[in-house]
Formats: C-alpha cells, structure tokens, sequence
C-alpha cells in the first residue's frame, strides 16, 4: 500500500509540472507549452535566433526560426527569417535545402531587400556542390560523385530562373553545363551549352561554352565501327570554335580531337569499302576508295585507299557503259 501512494504522488507531482509549462493564450486561441513560447517581438525573436547562429548552436537556432514561423509567420521580418535559415543550413553543410530556403525569400519576397543576397548566396552554394562533385574522383567514392553534380545543377537552375538577364546567369548556365558534363551526360551538357551560346553570345563564357561542346562531341564518339554522325558534329563545333576563337590557348588541343574524328571517320569509310568489296559491289566499294582518297589525304586511311584504287583502275568499257547509264546516249 505504501508503494502505491508513493506512485501516485510521483504521477501527480508528474503531472503538474506538466501542467504548469502550458498556459492559455488568447492570441492564438488554445493552450501554449510556455518553453515554446517566442521573445515578445518578431525582431527579438530573429535576434536571438541570429546569436544561437552566431554561436554554432544551429540545431536551436533552426528551431527558433520555426517559432517564428509559428507566431509571427505573415510579420514583415518574414524575409530576414527565411534568410537566416538558408544561413543556418548553409553552416551544417545542407546545402540543397539552404538553397531552397532562400528559393522561399526569392519567390515570397521579390521586393525583399535580401533578394540579391538570397541569389548570390545560391550560386556560392551551386559552386560548393561542383567542387564536392569533382573532389570525389577516387574509385572508392566514384558512385557518390554524381549526387553533389546533381544536386549543383538544381541549384544553379535557380538562379537562371530567378535571374535570366542577369551576366551572372550566362555563368551559372555554364555551370549547369559542365555538371553535366562531369556527370558524363553529353546530350544534356550539349544542350545547356548551347543555350549559353544561344542565350548569352556578348557573355564571356561563350568560348569555354563552345569549347565543351566540342568536347562533349569528341568524348562521346564512337570507335570507327560504329555510328560516326557524333564526330562529326565534333569536327563542326571545332571548326566553328576555330573561326570565333582563334587565339585560344586551347586551340593546339582541340585540333589534335579534330584530326582524331577524321582518322576516325576515313576508317569507318574503309570499313565501309571493304564490306563492298567481300560482297564483289566493287562498284559501291570504288565510291567509299575514291572518297577517302580525295577528302581524307591526311589519314592513315589514304594509303590503303589508293592502293586499291591502284589494283582496281577503272576500265574504259566501264566508262562508257556509266557514261551511257547516266546520258541515255549510245
């Protein structure tokens, strides 16, 4: 029996200071827990946020902007709230969701005096997910690299959005770009690259634009076996870049891609020829000779060209039945 009084008065004693933390308020019209309670004002409230920030106590800090959000959500402050909380993640390192909290301001905010902030402090973010990304290089940790790329791509997306004209965008577009290029994307940086070429051609990144085109083309091309229309596309992007960018100090290393494509193309020409040849349609393989011959001269493909064609002279009755094939006459 003594025991049992002694676990009442522990459950009531319980009890009441449970009790005791919640009180009525009329404000907002039902029972507050009293350590949930904000600081009197919406300023105060930042304030003290701002010093748990300022301490390293971001967990707390974090919770206190959610009680701004709670007691003093439509207060004009609103906007340094969000602001704050894009900071506080940003220091725990939860970069893609700090991102979006300033997203928040941008959106709900337009007028916001924070607003260039808020943009800038996304692209620092967008710089910090590449460089995660491309510090992640080692086997071991290859799969994980993606992930930051990703994540670097939604975030520079939104600047672009909220910022289309802006000089900094064409860098951010880039940027977009080159994560997916890093990602091993070529369609998709291919793309984001020419709408930087497309979208910003006074902006100082339309040569490192046109340069990664070219790469993307020259990357994602094919051994001479197969399909040769990406090298090709390659040979075109250098040579456009060639005609805008001649002074580049890039310009040795992309002609060494272009002569690859064409050694490459020239072989899958031969390839092409010698698949006539077995099936005795010498007449197709002669096209595919004659034209590595004539527009593929500096490739190690020429020599076999012309050697064939050397063994196989076209013969005079040959002429003439083409001729005759092609006029009508006799």
């Amino acid at each position: 029996m003594k025991r049992y009084f002694i676990l009442v008065f522990v459950s009531l004693l319980v009890v009441g200071d449970s009790y005791a933390q919640w009180t009525w308020t009329p404000q907002t019209g039902r029972f507050i827990n009293v350590k949930r309670m904000p600081k009197e004002t919406a300023e105060l409230q930042i304030e003290y946020a701002r010093s748990l920030y300022l301490q390293g106590e971001y967990k707390r800090a974090l919770k206190e902007t959610e009680k701004f959000f709670d007691f003093y959500g439509q207060d004009p402050l609103a906007d340094q709230n969000l602001f704050l909380r894009g900071e506080i993640k940003m220091a725990m390192g939860k970069w893609l969701e700090s991102a979006k909290e300033f997203q928040k301001l941008v959106s709900g905010y337009p007028n916001s005096n924070l607003y260039e902030q808020a943009i800038h402090k996304q692209f620092e973010i967008g710089d910090k997910l590449y460089e995660k990304g491309i510090q992640k290089r080692s086997k071991f940790l290859s799969f994980f690299r993606g992930k930051p790329m990703k994540h670097a791509i939604e975030v520079y997306g939104m600047v672009v959005t909220n910022q289309p004209f802006m000089p900094r965008s064409a860098e951010a577009q880039y940027k977009i770009g080159l994560c997916h290029h890093a990602r091993k994307e070529y369609i998709e940086a291919g793309y984001e690259y020419r709408r930087v070429i497309e979208n910003y051609p006074q902006s100082d990144w339309v040569d490192d634009a046109r340069y990664g085109l070219a790469r993307c083309y020259y990357e994602s091309s094919l051994p001479p076996e197969y399909d040769q229309s990406r090298a090709e596309l390659a040979i075109e992007a250098i040579d456009e870049f060639l005609r805008n960018f001649p002074g580049d100090s890039r310009i040795e290393e992309i002609k060494e891609w272009r002569q690859k494509m064409r050694e490459n193309i020239a072989e899958q020409k031969l390839i092409v020829a010698r698949y006539y040849e077995k099936q005795r349609k010498f007449d197709s393989a002669r096209i595919y000779y004659q034209l590595i011959a004539n527009q593929y001269s500096d490739t190690p493909s020429v020599e076999k060209a012309n050697k064939w064609l050397e063994e196989n002279p076209v013969k005079m009755s040959e002429l003439r039945t083409q001729f005759e094939q092609e006029t009508g006459k006799k």
